[in-house]
């Protein structure tokens, strides 16, 4: 493939990646950006990646790149999560109900605040993060009561992205006894 590449002494081929997933977090809809030095048709370079690719990992669709100059950290704007909480024991269905509820009330509690402050381990120790710009909207997906999936929405700010075990874990703060996490998908990155 055409590809451009860096330079100086060891040269690499100039791609760029969507914002790192979080340890133990599952990406259905990945992002990336390749810099080529001549124009190839969107199905030509589908198949040559898909072909040179490896297994489980498919190159879905391609787009070309209009806002030429500016990095894809800079275009990118929101990730879309699914998480999946499961009860504990196995309680009766009124229970479960209250509990959903509770988690219900939780959500729109925390996109009313002002600031949601917890702690962060960072590579320079424990750092005091505001969770709350970093919520664009969550909700709770209607399904059966055996099990919660809540869709969060997160806005990426310059290319970061909040682990939304942080976000998950302040909103069953007060339930935590009661459910596991059972998953956590990173459904799709949107582009601004």
């Amino acid at each position: 493939m055409p590809v451009e590449l860096t330079q100086g002494y060891n040269p690499r081929i100039k791609v760029s990646f969507g914002p790192a997933l979080p340890l133990g977090v599952e990406g259905w809809q990945e992002i990336m950006e390749i810099t080529l030095t001549e124009l190839l048709a969107k199905e030509k370079l589908k198949d040559e990646i898909n072909k040179a690719a490896p297994s489980g990992f498919q190159v879905l669709e391609i787009e070309q790149v209009v806002n030429k100059g500016i990095p894809l950290s800079k275009l990118l704007k929101y990730a879309s999560y699914l998480i999946y909480l499961i009860f504990i024991n196995n309680m009766e269905k009124s229970k479960k109900i209250y509990y959903r509820n509770k988690i219900d009330y939780n959500i729109k509690y925390m996109l009313n605040k002002g600031e949601i402050k917890t702690i962060k381990e960072t590579k320079k120790g424990l750092k005091e993060i505001d969770l709350r710009p970093y919520i664009h909207k969550m909700t709770i997906l209607p399904n059966s009561y055996d099990e919660i999936i809540i869709d969060l929405i997160l806005n990426i700010k310059s290319g970061e992205c909040i682990n939304p075990n942080l976000i998950i874990n302040s909103l069953i703060d007060d339930v935590k006894e009661s459910f596991l996490i059972e998953k956590i998908i990173r459904e799709k990155i949107i582009i601004n």
